[in-house]
């Protein structure tokens, strides 16, 4: 498997990243300690390093599965969890604050069996707490030695900016990537997130890759059948498996090759979740090859999503022409470098 650093960071990542919130036994979805062992053994096998948890998956399950798999060769992984959710429902239990953070990572710290964790996710935007008092603690535990970089996850951009920008000036600890659902069914991180993230030089990992099978073909979970999806989803569904079929490669492959090999392969580590060892070698198996700059380009016209305002209007024609001149030729609006 190939590897990238994370965004401006030093942080050496795999291409793929292994996703585990079904390890455990919780939903009737959720895989064994020891089917969730091997998945592992098979992620490692590949060469694969990054693997992402979280406190609330399966109850902290999750976290104790790879716990008991770190022992022993803790360094040869990159380990990233989060905090925001609650597990008890209490009011102090969840939320962004300060508080919650540093509670949260010291029990992620003991079922991890580690003393730090790679990247420290702010799990989703809680709406209330200030943003100086997330980036300050932060910046404490990066300074304690607990954590070696953090980011953000299901966050506006504006908000992510504004912690870049705060860090920037007051000399904290930098955020170093945005976690955010990302696929050829799910491209509403193109109009802020992504662009944004190029521009302050942050990495993104990207959840949902395969939008919960339904961009897999074969079969699926019955909730994901063609007659169960919204029709805006088997659209896409539909478009994928037609353009897979003329380059004579599985809807999976483009699927997973297109966020790979595609504009966004220099920032974004698409993050693969497995029910059995065998799923998986399916999945590593069918990212592996390159695709044609047609069915790249193909795919991405099919599923181009709708920015909406102030992006259809600053990048119509009448008005670049205006901003750039008439005869000017540009590949892409200039974007603004940190």
């Amino acid at each position: 498997m190939r590897h990238k650093l994370l965004g401006t960071t030093g942080l050496r990542v795999s291409e793929i990243g292994l996703g585990t919130l079904n390890f455990g036994e919780t939903k009737d979805w959720g895989v064994a300690p020891e089917t969730a062992r091997q998945i592992l053994d098979g992620f490692a096998g590949a060469g694969g390093t990054l693997l992402d948890t979280a406190p609330n998956y399966a109850g902290g399950a999750s976290e104790q599965i790879i716990g008991d798999f770190l022992k022993g060769q803790r360094d040869d992984f990159v380990v990233s969890t989060k905090y925001t959710a609650s597990t008890s429902g209490h009011i102090l239990a969840g939320g962004n604050s300060a508080r919650t953070m540093i509670r949260s990572l010291e029990e992620s710290l003991g079922r991890l069996g580690t003393d730090y964790v790679d990247i420290f996710w702010l799990h989703y935007w809680d709406g209330t707490t200030p943003m100086a008092e997330i980036v300050k603690a932060f910046d404490a535990l990066v300074t304690a030695g607990k954590i070696r970089h953090f980011g953000f996850s299901d966050t506006p951009a504006w908000l992510v900016s504004r912690a870049v920008t705060m860090a920037e000036l007051r000399g904290w600890s930098m955020p170093a990537a945005v976690q955010i659902e990302y696929s050829l069914a799910a491209r509403d991180a193109e109009r802020e997130l992504l662009p944004m993230a190029d521009a302050l030089g942050l990495g993104a990992v990207g959840w949902g890759p395969l939008a919960a099978g339904a961009l897999a073909g074969g079969a699926a979970p019955a909730r994901r059948q063609p007659e169960a999806l919204p029709a805006s989803l088997r659209t896409v569904a539909e478009a994928v498996s037609g353009i897979a079929a003329e380059a004579g490669l599985s809807p999976l492959a483009v699927a997973l090759r297109w966020l790979l090999r595609g504009r966004v392969a220099h920032t974004l580590v698409p993050l693969v979740g497995a029910r059995t060892p065998e799923q998986l070698a399916t999945i590593l198996t069918a990212a592996e090859g390159d695709l044609d700059a047609e069915v790249l380009d193909a795919l991405s016209a099919a599923t181009a999503p709708k920015l909406g305002f102030p992006h259809d209007l600053i990048g119509s024609r009448y008005l670049r022409q205006l901003a750039v001149g008439r005869d000017a030729v540009l590949e892409a609006p200039p974007r603004p470098r940190a």
